[in-house]
């Protein structure tokens, strides 16, 4: 039975089985986003228990229409899985996130007849290295200078990020309740949020994010479609990396989706290797 939302108690359970996965995984099972819309009307869930003990847990977003999908490592390969896939299939396309693009998700995704459609690559690098690594800020020029976030700045921020993600199914879609969400995390640092700003017009933002294992993560970079071509977004690397290396990380990692070939050039010569990458499956001529 589909669940609207997820109790304290239930979240806590699907917290524990996805630990449970991770362990004998290697990654995590589901992502920030499904953490962020348990109790959101823009996902629904589906839960399955066996003696109390949360076994298997769907998470399907309502407003992008993909699904993530985990099961208890101890109780695979017995249908659980095919029966919670099935059950999303009766009313709404299977698009499922397969994280790592494992060998098993894979042949789980073929089962459905679902193929390779988005895939989020996952790029990496050290901190201490050159290029762009701390201290290689370029100067301030073309009277644009780089300032932490201020709550004043809400409005503006989602401004420039709707624009500069317009094509965006996930990113674009960022809005004040989303970004309070996010900004309400034990992890928030509005001193790792770095705005590019021009005359009190913000032009672009690099959002920089703290793991726990001093990993680093550019979490959002963007710049006005208006500023492009200014370097603004170099620029905004750069000053993000030099302030994570500067709090401690030696790592960090980013997300990029594969077909911005112009992110990826860009963090590529900054000195990113692709680490892995992020598959949706979906129906067959619906890539």
């Amino acid at each position: 039975m589909w669940l609207e939302s997820l109790t304290p108690e239930q979240a806590a359970a699907v917290d524990a089985l996805a630990r449970r996965a991770e362990a004998a995984d290697g990654f995590d099972p589901l992502n920030e986003e499904a953490r962020l819309t348990r109790s959101s009307a823009s996902a629904r869930h589906l839960l399955v228990t066996d003696g109390g003990l949360s076994i298997a847990y769907l998470i399907h977003s309502l407003e992008h229409a993909t699904a993530q999908l985990v099961v208890d490592p101890a109780r695979r390969r017995q249908g659980i899985g095919s029966s919670l896939a099935a059950t999303l299939a009766v009313d709404a396309p299977l698009r499922l996130w397969a994280f790592r693009d494992a060998a098993p998700a894979r042949g789980f995704a073929g089962r459905f007849g679902l193929v390779a459609g988005r895939a989020l690559l996952v790029m990496e690098r050290a901190l201490w290295t050159a290029p762009a690594g701390p201290g290689a800020v370029p100067p301030p020029q073309d009277g644009v200078r780089l300032r932490s976030f201020t709550a004043a700045d809400t409005d503006a921020l989602l401004a420039v990020n709707a624009a500069a993600f317009a094509h965006h199914p996930e990113q674009g879609g960022l809005d004040a309740a989303g970004l309070a969400a996010r900004t309400a995390e034990d992890w928030f640092d509005p001193t790792g949020l770095i705005l590019a700003v021009e005359d009190d017009r913000v032009l672009g933002f690099h959002w920089t994010k703290r793991h726990p294992d001093d990993t680093g993560e550019v979490y959002m970079i963007g710049v006005d479609p208006a500023a492009q071509g200014r370097g603004l977004g170099r620029r905004l690397l750069a000053a993000g990396l030099d302030h994570l290396a500067r709090t401690g990380c030696r790592r960090v990692i980013l997300y990029v989706d594969s077909a911005d070939s112009v992110a990826v050039q860009m963090y590529e010569s900054a000195g990113f290797g692709i680490a892995h990458r992020d598959v949706l499956y979906v129906p067959a001529g619906k890539e």
